[in-house]
């Protein structure tokens, strides 16, 4: 396979599946909104600050708005094509790569990714705010049946292997960034005795934490009605069986890169490798007191890192367009990278097209 198509292939997905995410942020943020209405004043820049720390760089948001409300964040994080992880930047972007490689992909999967760029080019910033859940529920099924489509009919050669790997690797980083963001907002602060929920305030917050990650239903169906902090982490974390987890994803874009290269538990043919099968080692022996007692931020911090050079190393391995030192004495020496704008973990494909 060429490295262009691959390439390609690999940013098409992680950018469908970076706009679902963003939508799903949003709409579960509108929803906490109407849940804590009666409860607490909800027009606080705190409910919305969060969603530009999650999905994007506070230092580009502050730099062209304000302040952070309702009408602020959502401008930025659909229409603002000044953020590349805007959901009109994300579907432009995967659009423009399933175009460059159009008779690679098939049709059916064209015409999706089509008409949701579209359909995103005749709404409005007032149509949003007038019916935001329509149409944060229109991006989340474009993309299920996108995705669905990709999954039916398109075959299982390594073409399909960078489809996973870029939709999971996208996948483990938003989740790592949500909880980093999210669980420290609602931990009693350090210096003070934890102290599991208690009353409606924190059970409904804790209930968006699952929500953004579309695994309220699955997870009350381990633990019932035990909306615990640490059972949260645990099933958001490190749940094999969840599809959304970070254990999860880690492991599915670990097997995908193993069936290219041919690597096993045993023996790993490059770096990509050997840090995404080190990365889901150390996870399947990890607990949630070995989280806190490193350092919750810490820990996801490592992961969101991991993800980085994991992702780094495969643009050398598979997608320069030169012949790259694949493998450094010291790790650190790979391709550096700071972020977008210093912030975000993940890296877009712009920027590594200009290393």
């Amino acid at each position: 396979m060429l490295s262009r198509v691959a390439e390609s292939l690999f940013w098409m997905s992680r950018y469908v599946e970076r706009a679902e995410n963003t939508a799903r942020f949003l709409e579960v943020n509108l929803n906490l909104l109407l849940d804590l209405n009666d409860i607490t004043a909800i027009d606080h820049p705190n409910y919305w600050n969060p969603l530009i720390r999650v999905t994007g760089d506070p230092a580009s948001f502050m730099e062209r708005y304000p302040e952070f409300n309702a009408h602020t964040v959502t401008d930025y994080l659909v229409f603002n094509r000044q953020n590349s992880n805007s959901i009109n930047a994300s579907i432009g972007m995967a659009r423009e790569n399933a175009r460059s490689i159009i008779d690679s992909i098939s049709s059916e999967m064209w015409e999706q990714i089509n008409n949701l760029y579209h359909f995103l080019q005749t709404i409005t910033p007032q149509q949003v705010h007038n019916d935001p859940f329509s149409f944060y529920r229109e991006i989340k099924n474009a993309s299920h049946l996108f995705q669905g489509i990709t999954d039916n009919i398109f075959s299982r050669t390594e073409g399909w292997e960078f489809i996973q790997i870029g939709k999971y690797l996208e996948r483990a980083d938003n989740t790592a960034r949500l909880i980093d963001v999210k669980y420290h907002m609602l931990l009693p602060r350090e210096g003070r005795e934890h102290d599991p929920v208690h009353d409606s305030f924190d059970t409904i917050q804790w209930m968006a934490v699952l929500k953004s990650c579309s695994a309220l239903e699955a997870f009350r169906k381990v633990y019932l009605s035990k909306i615990d902090p640490e059972n949260i982490l645990w099933f958001l974390v490190l749940d094999r069986t969840f599809p959304r987890s970070i254990a999860f994803s880690i492991y599915a874009a670990q097997e995908a890169l193993w069936r290219i290269s041919g690597s096993s538990r045993h023996r790993y043919a490059n770096n990509a490798d050997r840090l995404i099968g080190k990365m889901e080692a150390e996870l399947i022996y990890t607990t949630v007191e070995d989280m806190y007692n490193k350092g919750l931020h810490s820990f996801l911090e490592e992961i969101e890192q991991g993800l980085n050079r994991i992702g780094e190393q495969i643009h050398l391995l598979y997608f320069a367009y030169h012949t790259p030192k694949i493998e450094p004495n010291d790790i650190h020496e790979a391709l550096p990278f700071t972020g977008l704008a210093g912030g975000r973990a993940n890296w877009s494909q712009s920027q590594q097209q200009q290393q």
